[in-house]
């Protein structure tokens, strides 16, 4: 997994698609009992834990780098990865979540 970055006045930064891919992951699986590591995307498990709402702003622009059909990683639409991340948020947490498409 790509490391955090950090940016003045933002609680977590990460790189993007591999790290949401990573979270659903642990979504799927999360118990009241699991215990989270210190990955990048246990750290947005661990916020996304901790609110009632969560937010996500989308950004559509294509990265080119990953349209390269010889790539084994599975990158899939952003859109389609979040949707599935609030899916989860919602039915199996409970929580509140807004989508915003930039």
């Amino acid at each position: 997994m790509p490391p955090l970055s950090f940016l003045e006045g933002i609680d977590l930064f990460t790189e993007g698609i591999l790290t949401l891919r990573k979270v659903e992951d642990i979504l799927i699986s999360y118990t009241n009992n699991s215990k989270l590591g210190k990955g990048p995307a246990d750290e947005v498990v661990k916020l996304i834990l901790e609110s009632d709402e969560i937010r996500f702003l989308v950004g559509t622009r294509i990265n080119i780098a990953h349209q390269d059909p010889n790539l084994q990683i599975d990158l899939e639409i952003r859109r389609t990865v979040v949707k599935r991340v609030a899916m989860l948020l919602e039915e199996k947490l409970l929580k509140t979540v807004v989508i915003n498409y930039i």
